[in-house]
């Protein structure tokens, strides 16, 4: 607790000093600079580690609160999770928190930002320089960009010592009381001190508290430099070392464990801050203490799963080409542990650039083994499962034809189109059954990749099953633009096996024939023929009683001509 807080106690929470300006005034500078370090988070969360926009900002920032404070004097703020009060009036507040629905979004706002780490008062007291709000910005800025990873901001604000920015936080109790008891006669346990108080008389209290007073300043010291020291030293460096030593010490299964566990850590909060070089080099350490990634895989996988993927694709969207390219060559070496990352960037990434990496670094991280990326063809964002199915395409091979033929059965017909274009990276042998499926369907436009796919390599299977759609009787009530499609189709498919076929649709209805897009299609297919069955079929159609199929086969036969 600050040295103050006795003085404290008497005063208005959020006071300021008796000497200093009060009233809307400050509360209306308070709020201005508020919105402005919002707006820097929301800047940092978007920013790439270094960004020059991101320091950049700072100065003016630094250089405000510090005059404010020289002209109010001091100045506490009050943290809720929603809100920052002063002196009872709301100086900041999370307008959607209210939203149903917006939940996760809170965590990205300053004030969940300050009370999630325990914080529950900030102090700021005369004297405050601007390299000391600088400093509690950074802090600030690299919390938000590093959520859930191992330094929390009073961590952060500790490590740069502001002398006149102080935070209070929540302390827990030495004992907290067991729920399921609340109501019962008998007690809980006792608390056991793990910290026991030396023995002395209460007069050598005061003697003591002298004494430690006494060694507090160099103490303090003593460990800040350790600190610095230990800084100073690479931590790749630092974990090499420290890693051979604890192996050579203890060669068990469960140190090895621990080890990974911990270098999973370490990659998770290298990649939450988008440092990719230092994501690398932390997957070569992992290599190291878990050869085989039994345990590694599993601990990153749950560390890389707990990540905040919205703030990681909208560095991604801010960053250059080269980090970008990093990323994903992370994304490559991680393998599966790094698929919800990937799939997290599909979903929200707002540059077609950043996705199209994302699909082919999906593509290459699994193109051994495609199995993985089956779970997340049934997630419900439509726009994930057509670029997973993309990757799947860029695989190709058999392994990935019964994933495709399961995103052929999805409800968006965008998905289903994609997985048609997709089987062309498949050996025809091994797509074509799967397409066969889907000449009975009612999008057009699937039908017509569908067709366009088989007619890259027909067969008489092929051709029989085309030419068993068009001989059934539910071809009649099928749509017209169907209909269309598989007439036309039938030259490339079944070839000479369609003439009969296709001369009794074009005569079909005798005298009373009437034109329609049906007729002209099986016109147009014998003219595309040009066999001599199929120039007969058309110019005994020029002799037929009705206009419409003599109007029908002139028009093939003149395009024939002009062509």
């Amino acid at each position: 607790m600050p040295p103050d807080d006795v003085a404290d106690a008497h005063s208005p929470p959020g006071g300021s000093s008796p000497g200093g300006t009060s009233g809307p005034g400050v509360a209306a500078e308070l709020a201005a600079w508020l919105a402005d370090v919002d707006r820097h988070l929301g800047l940092a969360l978007r920013s790439a580690p270094g960004s020059p926009a991101l320091h950049g900002g700072l100065e003016p920032l630094a250089d405000a609160l510090a005059a404010l404070v020289a002209r109010s004097g001091k100045l506490d703020l009050e943290v809720t999770p929603r809100s920052l009060e002063w002196r009872g009036e709301r100086v900041y507040h999370v307008q959607t928190a209210e939203v149903p629905g917006e939940r996760p979004e809170l965590e990205h706002e300053l004030s969940w930002l300050l009370h999630r780490d325990g914080i529950r008062r900030i102090r700021l007291r005369p004297g405050l320089e601007p390299a000391e709000v600088r400093a509690f910005l950074f802090a600030l800025a690299a919390a938000m960009v590093g959520s859930g990873t191992h330094a929390d901001l009073v961590t952060r604000v500790w490590d740069a010592a502001p002398a006149h920015l102080w935070l209070v936080t929540e302390e827990p109790g030495a004992a907290r009381p067991d729920p399921l008891r609340e109501g019962r006669d008998e007690p809980g346990p006792g608390h056991v001190p793990d910290w026991p108080l030396p023995e002395a008389p209460a007069v050598d209290v005061a003697r003591l508290w002298q004494e430690l007073r006494h060694d507090e300043d160099e103490s303090v010291a003593s460990l800040r430099e350790a600190w610095r020291r230990e800084r100073s030293v690479p931590f790749e460096e630092a974990f090499a070392t420290f890693a051979a030593e604890v192996r050579a010490l203890d060669a068990r299964p469960a140190m090895r464990e621990a080890l990974a566990a911990a270098v999973a850590t370490w990659i998770a909060t290298a990649v939450q801050r988008a440092d990719w070089a230092q994501a690398l080099r932390a997957l070569e350490q992992l290599a190291r203490v878990d050869p085989d990634r039994r345990q590694g895989d599993e601990f990153l996988a749950h560390a890389l799963g707990a990540l905040d993927g919205a703030g990681l694709a909208a560095r991604l969207d801010a960053s250059g080409v080269a980090d970008q390219g990093r990323m994903f060559a992370f994304a490559v070496e991680a393998g599966e542990p790094a698929l919800p990352l990937l799939t997290s960037v599909l979903a929200r990434s707002q540059k077609a650039r950043v996705r199209a990496g994302a699909t082919t670094a999906l593509a290459w991280a699994f193109a051994d083994d495609p199995a993985p990326l089956a779970a997340w063809l049934a997630d419900p964002r439509w726009h994930v499962v057509r670029n997973v199915v993309f990757a799947l395409g860029q695989i190709g091979g058999p392994a990935v034809v019964p994933l495709l033929a399961h995103a052929l059965r999805h409800l968006d017909p965008r998905v289903r189109r994609a997985a048609v274009h997709a089987l062309g990276q498949v050996p025809p042998a091994w797509r074509r059954p799967v397409l066969v499926a889907q000449l009975d369907t009612q999008d057009p436009r699937l039908l017509a990749g569908v067709l366009a796919m088989l007619a890259r390599d027909p067969d008489t299977r092929v051709a029989e099953s085309v030419l068993a759609r068009v001989t059934a009787p539910e071809f009649v009530v099928r749509a017209e633009d169907e209909r269309v499609l598989l007439l036309e189709s039938l030259p490339e498919l079944a070839g000479e096996f369609a003439v009969p076929l296709l001369a009794g649709v074009l005569v079909r209805g005798g005298w009373f024939a009437q034109p329609s897009a049906e007729r002209t299609a099986a016109a147009h297919a014998l003219r595309s023929l040009g066999s001599p069955a199929a120039r007969r079929a058309l110019e005994q159609g020029l002799r037929h009683r009705s206009g419409a199929v003599r109007e029908a086969c002139g028009q093939a036969l003149a395009r024939r001509e002009s062509a």
